[in-house]
């Protein structure tokens, strides 16, 4: 009797890890470049929002070279397949003025309104705010992804 209900048990366990395991999506590496007015865009964060209500945004941000690489589940595994909306933000760099400030006036600053991080590059919201961003990627991509943004 404990026998047969030990193997119930193993089966329906057996059972319980073969759907979890199928539930796993599987990502697509995937790397590219972004070049602003025809230069590298460094430190520029690379957001990939999934249009399928299935799939799962994707980020990654650019190095000296305006290389990226996305990630979605852990560091540089990829993007699920599917079609994204890209939006490119650029590198913030924090006020000089706040450098010179105490924690206080800082806190007092950033509470009266005032931008502590200001961006790097102005990139136009064609590029940087996703409902008007013209930015679009397939994954598996066909070829090189590369992002070639004008400031004007």
């Amino acid at each position: 009797m404990l026998r047969a209900h030990l193997g119930r048990c193993t089966g329906l366990l057996v059972l319980l890890v073969a759907v979890a395991g199928c539930g796993k999506q599987k990502t697509v590496p995937l790397h590219g470049t972004v070049t602003l007015d025809g230069r590298p865009l460094q430190g520029a964060t690379v957001h990939f929002i999934a249009q399928d209500p299935e799939g799962r945004n994707a980020l990654g941000s650019t190095n000296a070279e305006g290389v990226f690489r996305l990630s979605t589940f852990e560091p540089d595994d990829g993007a699920l397949p599917g079609s994204y909306k890209v939006i490119v933000r650029p590198a913030t760099k924090a006020d000089p003025e706040l450098a010179a400030m105490t924690p206080a006036e800082a806190m007092k600053a950033a509470s009266a309104g005032r931008k502590v991080n200001r961006p790097a590059v102005a990139l136009p919201p064609r590029y940087s705010q996703p409902g008007q961003t013209i930015l679009v990627q397939d994954v598996p991509a066909s070829g090189d992804v590369v992002f070639e943004l004008q400031s004007q």
